[in-house]
């Protein structure tokens, strides 16, 4: 049975490789404007920064995994150039994002949502995290907020996260955010964080008025 912790709680980790899923609602009327809504992964050391911008995983990361457009990785899986892709719109929808080890790979670019299931999905290997990354802080954020009218997460409803094994399915670990971002525009989910040689997840629900240059500011 899985794990449902709220704000602040912790759970450990049994599995080292699981996938992230993260889904929402957004309400269209409420906006004239296409919500776009991008996951993030800001991997961070003992002082709470990225080593490099590598080790931040997003949608426009420059290290790049092919494939489909439902997210299943193509054959062989190696990390290949960004440059391959003829324009960004390409890249983010043949490709995953992900960092130097292949630890965390981000979510083909979802610009749609979707109302049934998962908008977004992570595959994590604790296993390649490097020993000097301490957290894995993993958010969510409105793109282009401001620019579509002053989009914010009061427009977003039932929004979760949960950790599941990827091969049977079975959910480990679910966060229902039931906090208020009324009048948020970037939201950190959850983080995972290394306790010696095990690891646990914390719900953090921490809002923020800034758009994603904000974790941006913070983390890096």
């Amino acid at each position: 049975m899985a794990i449902r912790i709220k704000k602040g709680d912790s759970a450990n980790l049994t599995l080292e490789k699981f996938s992230v899923g993260l889904g929402w609602h957004v309400n269209v009327d409420y906006s004239k404007c296409d919500f776009d809504l991008d996951v993030s992964a800001f991997m961070v050391n003992a002082s709470g920064k990225i080593p490099t911008d590598d080790y931040l995983v997003f949608y426009n990361s420059e290290k790049r995994l092919k494939a489909e457009k439902e997210g299943k990785l193509t054959a062989p899986v190696e990390i290949v150039p960004y440059t391959l892709w003829k324009s960004n719109q390409e890249m983010r929808e043949q490709s995953r994002p992900t960092d130097p080890n292949m630890a965390v790979i981000g979510s083909i670019d979802n610009e749609e949502g979707n109302d049934e299931g998962d908008a977004e999905t992570l595959d994590i290997d604790l296993r390649k995290v490097p020993a000097d990354i301490n957290r894995i802080i993993i958010c969510v954020s409105i793109y282009d907020a401001v620019a579509r009218g002053g989009q914010n997460f009061s427009q977003v409803s039932n929004a979760y996260i949960r950790i599941y094994d990827p091969k049977t399915g079975k959910d480990e670990v679910i966060y229902d955010l039931t906090e208020d971002f009324a009048t948020s525009v970037s939201v950190e989910f959850v983080e995972l964080r290394r306790t010696g040689s095990s690891w646990v997840v914390k719900a953090l629900g921490v809002g923020h008025k800034g758009e994603f240059d904000e974790l941006v500011n913070k983390y890096a």
